[in-house]
């Protein structure tokens, strides 16, 4: 028997079961070619001890005993408050999970924010697939990788040979948070490797990430992009748990108003001034990588009508399908809700809700004016963006201004001039115009 299979003796079941006596297996008598031909299928009688058995060597394992709790019947399939639009990604997901946990076949690759319930689907898979008298390895990416380095220790159990073998061909793997390990050169090998082996056998594989293709590995990203064999479900749901911050900041965010603002819209004339053409390619280059890596801070900062905000929205929309929590707001309309806060009708109070804020995974703050309307909302704006610089959360700005090298901003708010002009951190990229507005340059 090979190392995918049950390490279970004969003498399992009921002796006086008449299908297997007790032997706890049994062949079907199906001619030649079919596909239950010489398989040993597990009575019923022996169900109960099969699946205790196998439940303890994956648990040895992985981490399905600390997941049990984590079923179909526990989730939520509609969320909690949350849009019609994210609302139905996160009830297409819990479907095709469902599916899967029926008959695994092919992969399932669960992509999205924390808290959004992949590992819960994940887990639920699994519980689901265990209870019907199957198989499955929950673990975590990291901690598959730690599993692998241990068994190079000569008290180890198992040989590393043997183990990767076992993970390599276990029945149905569910990997957990592809792209949080570390990026060493050899945990990306294995990794590779294992992914590798179990596509090219086209082996049920359940996979959960909070991190864009784009950043994972070539290779790995190649088989995910494999339409063929992978299912992709993107969850846009704001933490589906609900009773969290991000649904909050869902509703403030105006990012639904800039919803048709993406990069492959962004206009790059194919004629007219050289410099300003390559510029915008520059400019626009940089705004994708962000996007698909938010950290540190971006500002696009130029005249009004250049393309600042078309490329905040794009990082944005492009940012969003892997985590939700994004906050695009225009400095004056932030300013105003927390000028509401204030109010003795608030639902919370200012602080609450500006800590809310300053927490955000990921801000995009708009229209940022060189020059506030008050005392108040500069101290609240520095405070905000302090926060954000000590904490170093992935920031963008944009800032209408025609001075290229921000002198206004220096000499307006120069605490929140230092913290933008910190290069090891911030990067500021200038929109070059030619004096119209982008609108009016499509339109001409």
């Amino acid at each position: 028997m090979n190392d995918s299979s049950p390490s279970i003796t004969s003498g399992i079941g009921d002796p006086e079961c008449p299908t297997c006596r007790g032997i706890g297996y049994y062949v079907k008598d199906v001619p030649v070619g079919h596909p239950d031909f010489g398989k040993a299928i597990p009575c019923a009688c022996a169900l109960p001890k099969i699946q205790a058995e196998r439940k303890r060597q994956m648990n040895a394992l992985g981490s399905m005993e600390m997941l049990e709790r984590m079923t179909f019947d526990t989730f939520h399939p509609e969320g909690v408050g949350l849009t019609p639009e994210r609302r139905k990604t996160i009830r297409a997901a819990y479907d095709a999970a469902q599916r899967f946990a029926q008959q695994p076949q092919g992969w399932l690759l669960l992509s999205g924010g924390y808290g959004v319930g992949k590992t819960h689907l994940a887990a639920a898979i699994g519980n689901e697939v265990i209870r019907r008298g199957g198989q499955a390895l929950f673990i975590l990416a990291p901690d598959l990788l730690d599993h692998l380095r241990s068994s190079f220790n000569p008290s180890s159990p198992e040989t590393y040979d043997e183990l990767f073998d076992r993970l390599k061909n276990t029945p149905l793997l569910i990997l957990d948070d592809l792209g949080s390990e570390s990026a060493t050169a050899w945990a990306q090998e294995k990794l590779f490797q294992l992914l590798n082996h179990r596509y090219l056998r086209r082996l049920p594989t359940v996979i959960t990430t909070n991190r864009p293709l784009s950043a994972l590995e070539a290779r790995i990203r190649s088989r995910l992009m494999d339409v063929d064999l992978v299912e992709h479900h993107r969850i846009l749901a704001a933490d589906y748990r609900g009773g969290g911050y991000i649904d909050h900041l869902v509703e403030l965010s105006e990012l639904d108003l800039h919803a048709h603002q993406t990069f492959d819209n962004f206009h790059i004339p194919s004629s007219g001034r050289e410099d300003l053409r390559r510029n915008l390619i520059n400019v626009r280059s940089a705004a994708l990588q962000y996007a698909e890596r938010p950290e540190g801070w971006l500002t696009f900062i130029g005249k009004s009508g250049v393309g600042k905000t078309h490329l905040a929205a794009a990082i944005a929309n492009h940012a969003r399908m892997f985590q939700p929590e994004v906050l695009f707001i225009s400095v004056p309309r932030l300013m105003d809700f927390l000028r509401a806060t204030m109010s003795a009708q608030a639902d919370l109070s200012l602080l609450v809700r500006f800590e809310q804020i300053k927490e955000a995974p990921m801000l995009i703050l708009d229209d940022m004016s060189p020059r506030m309307s008050s005392v108040w909302a500069s101290e609240k704006l520095f405070q905000l963006v302090d926060y954000r610089y000590l904490s170093q959360k992935p920031t963008v700005f944009t800032i209408t201004t025609a001075d290229r090298e921000l002198k206004e901003l220096q000499n307006a708010a120069p605490r929140i001039f230092t913290r933008l002009a910190d290069d090891s951190f911030s990067r500021i990229y200038h929109i070059k115009s030619s004096g119209r507005p982008r609108t009016q340059r499509r339109l001409s």
